[in-house]
């Protein structure tokens, strides 16, 4: 559906329509794939829950609980899909006691389906374990080290983006060359997509990713996935170094992911990834957007 709706938007006058603000966009295969997708649930499963991104914007707004629980963004990134970009995906996921349980992200213009269950491993297209190194996580030693993804996001406010350009030149900069606190980090990454960004990472391809803004269905599925294939997922600053339940990260907005790791001969792959996440927190400036609570 999300391939055919972006070949009709070369032969229609279809445009898209605005949400919060410009760039924060939904469009008529937004709508379509949701309501599919929540059709098809309702008739199966008509005793759970659903958190949607279309339908949180008009208005349905449900609680997290402890009832099984689908969280689903119909397209991540909708400014890619305007733009055929291809970093576009669909996000399914399923919460049991406020915790992850079931994932699936799609990614229809590189024919990817990433998929995970508690207890049963990730895998990509059904049967390639995750990570994509021979499902043999690689080693990572340092935040100096790391490619880390991140997104502008949909508020560009000059609070946020001075805050967001702060840290992005914290985390690149070098040190030695007059950038105080500087990482020297090996690079950082935008693809616009959460979910997209999620399936790099899994992948093998990003070591981490850390945002705040974006919403629990752009990270519900990857949070199994990445956890499923031996990564690290939690949430802000505060969140992280309290270790807050599962379903308070899930619904605050901020993320952190950490790749999957090996162990060291002297650190667990818990403690490596813990280690890097609290390297990035004693680096960057967390910001809060517009429709943040805290």
């Amino acid at each position: 559906m999300i391939l055919k709706g972006s070949a009709a938007r070369w032969t229609s006058n279809s445009d898209a329509a605005a949400k919060m603000n410009s760039v924060d966009l939904v469009t008529e295969t937004d709508q379509a794939v949701e309501d599919m997708i929540k059709a098809a649930i309702a008739e199966k499963y008509p005793s759970h829950k659903f958190i949607g991104e279309e339908s949180h914007a008009a208005g349905d707004r449900q609680p997290l609980t402890d009832e099984y629980t689908w969280i689903v963004d119909p397209i991540d990134l909708t400014g890619s899909f305007v733009h055929s970009n291809p970093f576009v995906a669909c996000s399914i996921g399923v919460a049991h006691m406020s915790k992850p349980v079931v994932g699936v992200m799609a990614l229809p213009f590189f024919n990817q389906i990433f998929s995970a269950r508690l207890g049963g491993g990730a895998f990509l297209n059904r049967t390639t374990p995750l990570p994509l190194t021979g499902g043999i996580p690689q080693p990572l030693t340092e935040l100096s080290k790391c490619m880390i993804g991140t997104e502008w996001g949909g508020d560009r406010s000059r609070q946020c983006m001075e805050k967001k350009t702060e840290s992005l030149f914290r985390l690149a900069g070098d040190p030695s060359k007059g950038i105080e606190g500087g990482r020297m980090v090996h690079a950082l990454r935008t693809l616009g997509s959460s979910v997209c960004t999620i399936a790099a990472l899994v992948s093998g391809q990003l070591d981490m990713y850390w945002y705040a803004g974006c919403q629990p269905w752009d990270v519900c599925a990857g949070a199994i996935i990445v956890s499923e294939a031996g990564g690290f997922f939690s949430g802000g600053k505060d969140a992280f170094h309290r270790v807050a339940p599962m379903g308070e990260i899930l619904m605050s907005r901020r993320y952190v992911f950490v790749r999957p790791v090996p162990d060291s001969e002297t650190e667990t792959r818990e403690e490596i990834q813990r280690r890097l996440v609290k390297e990035l927190y004693e680096t960057v400036i967390e910001w809060t957007n517009e429709g943040m609570t805290t």
